[in-house]
């Protein structure tokens, strides 16, 4: 076990040993992994002392968050609460309080699989990731940053430092939906996130990004068919349902001991439509208190 004195003592160190080093924060996934053999770390990196990468913060338009922020802390931060809803959907649904208080966003990032609930909300909030190494920092949006099923862009010397997001302007909204096995504690069966941004007389759909844990690999990623099929399009039942439609020839989900592949493809459908029409409402009342 490494214990870094701060940032530049963990660079150093990740620079010169390269192989079979696991960074670990409070380690709710990582230990398991360790359990269950399915990695054998050599040295483990122990980052809960670095309290720099341990914030959130509104800068240049952009909403902050540093790696080693729990979820909890997301709950309770005044910055994604209220206007940042989604968010809150998604932390409100993660595990319970005691992996709330312990589960980081930049683990639930790095962990890069369908069961990583913010994944799906980051990639529709158009969110990027910084990496840092001791030779500079590098920045990558979350859907180039997750590659496949526990792979990620992040190199064997680098650290995430940074998740990131543009601030909502008020014509757009999110949000977040999930189904398990049990109401809590729940591992995904299907999760869905979509942001909607549309002019709020016409209802023309001027931009919107949906984002489910599986489309077709067994990590989250956007429908970009269902996505294209909405843009710039009126937004009313017939469009609803011919996006709803596309979608379902989009998905090439596969079944496991969780649930066979036609469940997985009906929910997906009928989540889809449930966020879209989420985001629909969310729009209505806010053009609603604007006009008091």
């Amino acid at each position: 076990m490494f214990v870094p004195e701060n940032m530049d003592d963990l660079l150093r160190f990740l620079d010169e040993h390269q192989s079979g080093v696991y960074v670990i924060a409070n380690g709710t996934d990582l230990m398991s992994r360790i359990q269950r053999k399915h990695v054998n770390p050599k040295t483990l990196v122990d980052l809960t002392g670095l309290e720099e990468l341990k914030y959130i913060k509104k800068q240049d338009g952009l909403i902050k968050i540093g790696a080693l922020t729990t979820i909890s802390e997301l709950i309770a931060s005044p910055l994604i609460n209220p206007r940042y809803d989604v968010v809150m959907e998604v932390a409100m649904k993660f595990g319970g309080p005691a992996i709330r208080n312990m589960a980081t966003v930049g683990g639930n990032i790095c962990s890069a699989s369908s069961s990583e609930d913010l994944l799906p909300v980051l990639l529709v909030l158009a969110a990027e990731v910084q990496m840092r190494s001791i030779h500079g920092e590098r920045i990558a949006l979350v859907e180039d940053f997750v590659r496949g099923k526990r792979t990620t862009e992040l190199k064997s010397n680098e650290i995430l430092v940074e998740a990131r997001f543009p601030e909502l302007s008020a014509d757009s909204a999110c949000s977040f939906e999930k189904i398990g096995m049990r109401n809590s504690l729940v591992i995904a069966l299907v999760n869905c996130a979509t942001y909607l941004k549309m002019d709020k007389s016409s209802r023309i759909v001027e931009d919107i990004r949906i984002a489910l844990n599986r489309i077709s690999r067994k990590i989250p990623q956007r429908a970009r068919d269902t996505e294209e099929e909405l843009k710039g399009r009126r937004l009313n039942e017939q469009t609803i349902a011919d996006a709803t439609a596309t979608l379902r020839g989009e998905l090439r989900l596969t079944s496991d001991f969780r649930a066979s592949e036609e469940y997985r493809t009906d929910v997906a459908c009928a989540m889809f439509k449930r966020t879209l029409c989420s985001c629909v409402k969310k729009l209505s009342v806010r053009k609603m208190l604007n006009t008091y």
